[in-house]
């Protein structure tokens, strides 16, 4: 099949990705709630899974019941997902009665005081992760942060940056890459909108979450409502998008410009913050009143990431490596799938990705991050509906036209990625499909799975939940080749967090200060 870029340097790289395309690295970060009873689990992150602190495979985001899996990067992507079905079956044999709630959006929440915030230990770092959530909790209060998602971390083979395409004697090698990887990340934003489209599996949501909009929605039963062309209200303004957030603008036209707006971000006080609490008390319930309060405050749909593995900030790390993967953060957990994601989704985001590596585009205007944010609020909460309108390059154009445009120029990068195997095509046309037919969409399917099984959302998330419980307890230990890795990890995490406990050797007020200090 003919290549469909018509840029010099588009046709070059892909040329040279042409031997090295399958050399790809793929990871998946995914975010589930601890469920008994219908409600968020009050048990504290259990033992048996080691330390959330140090574990490098399971560890709690937000909430001390939000468990948080995550699996090395892979070449081969079918060892990722492999990996993430491993932890899934150590994790539920290890937290008795509760089950991972298998949706985005949480189940009801009678009172915020009922979601239980991380708890990292006594060690300074762990008293600053621990602080950093009491903060957001204060800033956005701690609903919203119950929403889970998966992460898909992605980055392109290590050889391409040996092309005489990103060799310059007068260049750093380091900002090469990092702008390469800036313009991918600028291509993402561009067509987010069709990630929210395709996997958004979050057309219904709770009431605390329509506060007094309950108009705007049609209800479901007396705990859930939904919009009937929704596919991720998790990423509408209902869910993390919140006003608040948005407030923050932070360039991804350069690595420079994205570290400057970050770092000032937590360094500049917001009127709002500093209202939290009264002088005295205020240090106690927050790490600071800027802005951000770190680095990893800014939620983004993606995000510039290194590869170095320490606790210095986001921003230093960045500084010191440059760019290494990008991580993408608009995914709604897959209901349909035991690990909340299916072999379709990541071969087609590979594909996906490796386009927008290749798609050469200049920065972005200021109209443009306004028609991106445009589209995808559209699209989170009316993506489904018939003759929907998006903005492209300042005109209107049909979803389904923009869609198949992008479909049209994915096709060569998949017949590479077959290797003669033909499966990445084939996820391809299966996404054409869903593009022409919204009935096909995991928010589609979810809606009519809740209407024709005559459940509620809690029921059918209990049902999901339960159902892949057992068959992970049904299956035997010794079928999975990572439990005594996993098991090990758990041990070893908890004696490394003790060994920090132990021997820290500065205040509390200093490792905030040396934290900022890079």
């Amino acid at each position: 099949m003919a290549i469909h870029f018509k840029n010099p340097m588009e046709n070059n790289l892909f040329s040279e990705l042409k031997g090295a395309i399958d050399s790809c690295k793929v990871g998946f970060e995914k975010e589930s709630l601890r469920v008994i009873n219908s409600g968020i689990s009050q048990n504290i992150h259990p033992e048996s899974l080691g330390s959330a602190l140090c574990n490098s495979y399971i560890t709690t985001d937000f909430s001390e019941a939000q468990t948080e899996l995550v699996t090395p990067p892979f070449h081969e992507k079918t060892q990722g997902l492999k990996f993430l079905e491993d932890i899934h079956h150590f994790v539920s044999c290890n937290i008795k009665d509760e089950i991972l709630w298998p949706f985005s959006m949480p189940p009801p929440i009678d009172d915020e005081k009922n979601i239980p915030i991380a708890n990292y230990g006594s060690s300074n770092l762990g008293l600053f992760k621990r602080r950093y959530r009491i903060g957001l909790s204060e800033r956005y209060g701690s609903l919203m942060q119950t929403i889970s998602g998966i992460h898909y971390n992605y980055s392109v083979p290590e050889s391409i940056w040996e092309s005489s395409l990103f060799k310059h004697a007068d260049i750093n090698p380091k900002i090469i890459r990092s702008d390469t990887y800036f313009n991918m990340l600028r291509n993402i934003y561009r067509i987010n909108w069709l990630i929210l489209y395709l996997f958004g599996a979050s057309p219904v949501l709770t009431r605390n979450f329509v506060y007094e909009d309950e108009k705007l929605f049609n209800q479901l039963d007396n705990e859930t409502f939904y919009l009937p062309y929704a596919t991720s209200l998790r990423m509408s303004n209902f869910g993390y998008q919140n006003t608040r957030r948005r407030k923050l603008e932070v360039s991804i036209n350069s690595i420079n410009e994205y570290v400057s707006d970050l770092s000032n971000a937590t360094k500049t006080s917001h009127p709002d913050f500093a209202k939290i609490h009264s002088t005295s008390t205020k240090l106690k319930t927050q790490i600071n009143e800027n802005i951000l309060q770190i680095d990893d405050e800014y939620y983004a749909i993606a995000r510039a990431k290194s590869k170095i593995i320490s606790d210095q900030r986001t921003t230093s790390k960045l500084n010191q490596g440059g760019v290494d993967f990008i991580e993408l953060r608009s995914l709604d957990l897959n209901p349909f799938s035991r690990i909340g994601i299916d072999e379709e989704t990541t071969f087609f985001l590979e594909v996906l990705l490796t386009y927008c590596f290749i798609k050469q585009q200049q920065h972005f205007t200021d109209n443009e991050m306004i028609n991106i944010n445009h589209n995808d609020a559209l699209v989170a909460k009316r993506g489904r509906e018939p003759r929907l309108e998006l903005l492209k390059d300042g005109e209107t154009i049909s979803l389904k036209d923009w869609g198949n445009q992008i479909v049209d120029n994915l096709f060569p990068i998949a017949a590479v990625l077959d290797n003669d195997k033909g499966q990445y095509t084939k996820v391809v046309d299966q996404m054409r499909e869903k593009i022409n037919d919204s009935n096909q969409t995991l928010s589609a399917r979810l809606l009519d799975k809740i209407a024709n099984n005559n459940m509620s959302f809690v029921e059918l998330g209990e049902s999901i939940g339960e159902a892949n419980k057992i068959h992970y307890l049904n299956l035997n230990q010794y079928d999975n080749p990572n439990w005594n890795l996993l098991e090990k990890e758990a041990i070893d995490s908890c004696n490394q967090q003790k060994r920090l406990e132990d021997n820290d050797g500065e205040s509390f007020e200093s490792f905030v200060e040396n934290y900022f200090k890079y």
